[in-house]
């Protein structure tokens, strides 16, 4: 099975520069050991972000599904250079553009809002599953955490029924990590419409 790329995006984490945190190492680690394609790109502010969200939907990175976004977060939306970016203003950019694909919020809290909002963003991106933390979250349980979920992705089809076994297989993941509060939604979830 072809191995499905991540696209990373990351905020500044500090405004010190010369701390040098950063998630790259689990991309490079999944990149060797697993042979799954990466790109990962620094954003420090909203301009830039929507600069590289705009190269990910086009075709030439379709084979790189999976957006992983490592940014601080609030509720309902991402940190960006102390900017907030909501999942509202998110979905409007990336309107009807994610089929098949899936997107990553690594940052604390961005999914702490209603089911309806997470259902409106699915709905409007046609993305096949959102996934991210309701709470903050510790930044070394976290990064295991989202090295085996990346890990986990890669072994089933982006489709209707892929995502199902995916969705149960993160949740097997999610309980080995009782500290963190993970929701994962998908297109399956969402309620019939007449």
């Amino acid at each position: 099975m072809l191995k499905k790329g991540i696209f990373c995006l990351e905020g500044l984490w500090y405004e010190d520069l010369r701390k040098r945190s950063t998630v790259e190492p689990i991309l490079h680690l999944l990149e060797l050991n697993s042979e799954v394609p990466y790109l990962h790109s620094d954003c420090a502010t909203i301009e830039e972000f929507k600069f590289y969200i705009e190269k990910w939907i086009q075709k030439k990175y379709v084979r790189y599904p999976i957006l992983y976004l490592a940014f601080h977060g609030l509720k309902n939306g991402l940190l960006i250079n102390n900017k907030l970016f909501t999942l509202d203003e998110f979905s409007e950019l990336l309107k009807g553009k994610c089929r098949n694909r899936i997107i990553v919020f690594a940052s604390c809290s961005t999914i702490s809002t209603n089911k309806r909002n997470l259902n409106k963003f699915l709905i409007r991106t046609k993305a096949l599953a959102i996934c991210g933390y309701k709470l903050i979250v510790p930044w070394i349980s976290s990064t295991a955490f989202e090295l085996t979920l990346l890990a986990t992705m890669q072994g089933n089809v982006f489709d209707g029924r892929g995502i199902d076994a995916i969705y149960k297989k993160v949740n097997k993941v999610v309980k080995m990590f009782r500290e963190i509060d993970f929701l994962m939604v998908t297109v399956k979830q969402l309620p019939e419409t007449k």
